[in-house]
């Protein structure tokens, strides 16, 4: 399930979960997404969100402008125990900071992600080692 937050900045002493660092955690979660082999990164992602019935809700974040944040379940549901330790590693953060760090910062990482590739008229990325001259 998805929980639904207002998006609107914490009031006064209030603090984000998110930390000051976004850069970091852009250039983290991009690295994860791009991947450099096949079936990692961003299809690892799908396939892990079709597996538990979130495919739907994955797919949304690239097609909207603001993303709405996610639960920390879900994150532990989509990003896969390694990649969410080693995440957790390169912040130095404890892990209950890095997910709810991620629960606003993943959606927003597949955004950006998915603006950045190319679509076949279906609305899916194109094949690994696909000639993108013949497109």
């Amino acid at each position: 399930m998805m929980t639904v937050q207002s998006g609107l900045p914490p009031g006064p002493g209030v603090t984000s979960p998110v930390p000051d660092s976004t850069p970091e955690w852009a250039a983290s979660l991009a690295a994860f997404l791009a991947g450099g082999e096949p079936r990692s990164g961003y299809e690892i992602l799908l396939h892990r969100a079709a597996d538990i019935g979130l495919y739907d809700v994955v797919r949304t974040w690239s097609m909207t402008d603001n993303p709405m944040p996610i639960d920390r379940m879900t994150v532990r549901l989509l990003l896969p125990p390694d990649i969410l330790a080693a995440v957790t590693a390169e912040m130095a953060s404890s892990e209950d900071e890095v997910l709810a760090a991620l629960t606003t910062e993943l959606p927003l990482a597949v955004r950006r992600y998915s603006t950045r590739q190319r679509f076949n008229r279906f609305g899916h990325t194109g094949c690994h080692g696909e000639d993108p001259v013949r497109r």
